[in-house]
């Protein structure tokens, strides 16, 4: 049996092996050891090898699930050996194959899958600049194919796929986050793709796969196919095939951008505070996945915009049928990955039990949409054609079947007349023993006689060991207890074995019917994928429906022109999570890419800034996926790139300083940027010296400023760039409001067309907690500094205080000017002067100060 492993663990030597011995998979040696510690499992041993013990330690393999779970997530690789036969007692072991390799990005089992994400297996091949991505999703069978150029563009687009694991080839030194796999450098070429579709798909001519065009992607294509092969090691019949789809480029949002604003989590890592926990109201796990999808890529076509628009309007117009339709999408499952365990014989009763009410369901909606037309057409013809197969399913399966298939039971009563006659007899089993062991005491006289069954030794008669001496002369010992002496009898005898073949032969009929019934879904795999998408998109066009409905969005007017205008605007996500009756401040936001593109926004922290700018960027992020947007009023230019500049946070584990990852992210800007595109930037430059951090501001602004047919909108909290609108007829000064009561501040987060006039730091430090000697001193400090006072150093010289150079010149003039006034003023009689001269002297004195 050692034998046997150490040469299948050979042919795996990455992976950890999952031995089957029995009901249990073992490992063995330095796989025991390592896996013992990630699982907490004991640590046993069996055998000797060289004189050492060997050390073992195994799993119950209907418990697998779970601890496979736990090491993919540790980053292992798991070969699953299955025994391929029954023990027949013959010398040596039974045979046994790896039938599966775990892997991180090939992982089908609900259990270790998050239903609203898509955890695609993403091969990588690169000439030069040039890329070509396969991404597939083996849990449904979806693919994505992209190519492009450039390094910034390569990490965007595995920024927005999020796969779980990468295939690339050996020379590829790339450093990645997700688990990395190479297949074989032979394995990226167009020659193996076309032979793996013909093996998989059975086709030859490729040409309506529009891979001819694309033979980067078409050759990652092929890697990520052979991968499969590698590690499934059986058929793939739910794979779709890859296809390359001309979709345009889209708007692009770089992987620090999306960060920035919050899509999936906060910035402190909080799900709750990510847009997507506000927008996500889907019904079904495909319509999950499927909404992530159109957030993850606005579109950038109008038509297919205005198309999902028109629908999601529609569903508006008729509340009463999205409501109901939304209440029938919740009884569908997730009809996709149950397809995908079923297709590859790894899914359990409940699955294809979850398959028949999905199909049940089909026809409600169908007669739901009605006679709709645009997006609504395709998904009215997908979800047709099932309704046999799902009466089928429905009459095969019990309503609630068992765990596990060796459990029984999961065929109906009536499904299978060969099965119930066979089930009859195991249950009319229990009448005959009962007789049975009635006229046995009869015929013996031996009242405390049992018939009774176990496991190990199947039916026998038990009688007490002082009975035992009057048993019949036909009863034959079995076993002897302490207590008690075990017969069997030829009836007896013959009863087991016709029973016990009744329930073997029960068991078998079903195996057989619940894979007659797989058999079925495998030949309409296809159709069932298409209503699984048809499904998944009523449910995200209804979740967009029923958001705009109850949080009062408003269908955006996105346009090929060049002027932004918001009445209202809002931040979902702020908004949702506002206390109690707690009103949120709408803001209205009017620029335009040729005469107002720079949007200068001064005033205090806590004021809102931050809030106003993300709400901006989140309506024209939205508004280019076919969701209503949080305001009264929308419309919206054409954006193809979206960046942003927020908050400031180091990268200690790649060497960079706070400063240093602010400069990159203005770098890509800069760097990047072009035509239709919105920047935000949440200040820049207060990582480094007053000096320096005021210069790199102004530049960078000055160049966004510059920029045509750009939008940005510019938060600082240096007051000297307020002077930029007086140079700059393209840029103005906004500001949020602040109003002062009693020595306290009120934020009124409402965004004016003013600069601001201080920043009120202090008042927020105060408001932070800080001690109330370190805010006094504070403010004598900003006195001073406001006065042109000099500060004192601990070692008693003095220290200048910020901007106290061109202050000083200033308010120097200023004093001068101020004396030779006062001097005047100082030497007039005003006694001896006619109201003429009086008036004429006021007259000056006023010319004087102007």
């Amino acid at each position: 049996m050692m034998q046997q492993y150490l040469k299948i663990k050979s042919e795996y030597a990455d992976c950890l092996l999952f031995y089957r011995m029995g009901d249990f998979y073992e490992m063995f040696f330095d796989d025991a050891a390592e896996a013992s510690k990630i699982l907490d499992i004991t640590l046993t041993k069996r055998g000797k090898a060289g004189g050492d013990d060997i050390p073992m330690a195994g799993v119950p393999w209907h418990q697998a699930e779970g601890y496979l779970a736990r090491l993919v997530a540790a980053g292992k690789r798991v070969a699953v050996c299955e025994q391929m036969e029954p023990p027949d007692g013959s010398k040596g072991p039974v045979r046994r194959e790896v039938v599966r390799v775990v892997t991180s990005g090939t992982i089908t089992e609900s259990e270790l899958l998050d239903q609203s994400r898509s955890a695609p297996l993403a091969a990588c091949f690169h000439q030069g600049e040039q890329w070509g991505i396969a991404a597939v999703d083996l849990s449904c069978g979806h693919w994505r194919l992209l190519e492009g150029h450039g390094d910034t563009a390569f990490e965007e687009q595995l920024s927005v796929l999020a796969p779980a694991e990468l295939l690339l080839q050996s020379g590829d030194d790339m450093v990645f986050e997700m688990p990395v796999a190479r297949p074989g450098d032979w394995s990226f070429s167009v020659a193996v793709t076309r032979e793996q579709l013909e093996q998989h798909f059975g086709i030859s001519d490729w040409q309506s796969l529009n891979l001819d065009a694309h033979p980067l992607a078409a050759a990652a294509a092929g890697a990520a196919l052979v991968y499969l092969g590698q590690t499934q090691k059986c058929a793939l019949a739910h794979l779709q095939l890859p296809v390359f789809i001309e979709q345009g480029e889209g708007m692009r949002i770089d992987m620090r951008s999306r960060r920035n604003l919050e899509l999936y989590c906060s910035l402190a890592g909080d799900p709750k505070g990510g847009m997507i926990a506000v927008l996500d109201d889907s019904c079904t796990p495909m319509g999950a996945r499927l909404l992530r999808q159109w957030i993850d890529n606005p579109l950038t076509d109008l038509e297919r915009l205005r198309q999902r628009q028109d629908a999601v309007q529609s569903l508006i117009d008729d509340n009463e049928m999205m409501h109901a339709a939304r209440t029938q999408l919740r009884d569908v499952r997730d009809m996709e990955r149950m397809l995908t365990r079923i297709v590859l014989a790894r899914a359990n009763p409940r699955d294809f039990r979850g398959i028949a009410e999905a199909l049940l369901a089909l026809p409600v909606l169908y007669n739901l949409l009605g006679d709709r037309g645009g997006l609504f057409s395709d998904m009215i013809s997908a979800l047709q054609g099932l309704e046999t197969i799902a009466g089928e399913m429905d009459r095969a399966i019990i309503e609630m079947p068992p765990a596990l298939f060796r459990d029984g039971g999961v065929i109906r009563e009536g499904f299978d007349a060969e099965l119930d006659r066979l089930r009859g007899l195991a249950r009319d089993a229990g009448d005959w023993l009962r007789d049975y062991e009635a006229r046995e005491r009869e015929r013996t006289g031996l009242t405390n006689l049992r018939v009774k069954y176990n496991k190990v030794f199947g039916y026998f008669i038990e009688i007490s060991r002082a009975q035992a001496r009057e048993a019949p002369a036909d009863y034959v010992r079995k076993q002897t207890l302490v207590n008690a002496e075990r017969f069997i009898t030829d009836e007896l005898h013959q009863f087991e074995s016709e029973i016990l073949g009744a329930r073997d032969a029960a068991m078998q009929r079903e195996d057989e019917l619940i894979e007659s019934v797989r058999q079925l879904l495998c030949s309409h795999a296809a159709s069932i994928q298409q209503a699984a998408r048809a499904v998944a998109e009523l449910d995200v066009l209804a979740c967009f429906a029923h958001l705009a409905i109850r949080h009062r969005y408003v269908r955006p007017q996105v346009h090929a022109g060049r002027n932004m205008k918001i009445v209202a605007g809002r931040h979902p996500v702020v908004e949702r999570h506002l206390q109690g009756d707690e009103p949120f401040v709408a803001n209205d936001t009017h620029m335009d890419m040729k005469s107002r593109r720079f949007m200068l926004l001064t005033g205090p922290n806590m004021g809102g800034k931050s809030t106003y700018m993300r709400q901006v960027a989140w309506i024209v992020w939205l508004a280019h996926t076919g969701c209503f947007v949080a305001a009264d009023e929308a419309r919206i230019p054409l954006t193809r790139r979206l960046f942003t500049r927020v908050g400031a946070g180091d990268e200690l584990a790649s060497g960079r300083s706070t400063f240093m990852v602010e400069m990159m992210e203005t770098a890509t800007i800069l760097n990047q940027m072009g035509p239709r595109s919105l920047v935000i930037v949440d200040e820049i430059g207060r990582g480094t010296s007053t000096w320096d951090g005021l210069a790199i501001a102004w530049a960078v602004a000055e160049r966004l400023i510059g920029a045509s047919d750009i939008l940005t909108l510019f938060a600082t909290h240096y007051h000297e760039l307020t002077e930029l609108p007086d140079t700059w007829a393209e840029a103005f000064n906004a500001s949020v409001t602040v109003r002062e009561w009693n020595g306290s501040v009120i934020f009124m987060h409402q965004v004016v067309e003013d600069a601001a006039d201080q920043s009120y730091g202090i008042a927020v430090a105060q408001l932070a907690g800080l001690p109330r000697e370190v805010v006094k001193r504070a403010r004598e400090h900003l006195f001073r500094l406001e006065h042109g006072s000099e500060l004192v150093a601990e070692s008693g010289k003095n220290q200048l205080g910020l901007f106290a150079v061109a202050e000083k010149r200033q308010q120097q003039a200023e004093l001068d000017s101020l004396r030779a006034l006062r001097e005047k003023v100082r030497q007039t009689d005003v006694n001896s002067m006619r109201p003429l001269d009086a008036l004429t002297f006021l007259d000056n004195l006023i010319q004087e100060v102007k």
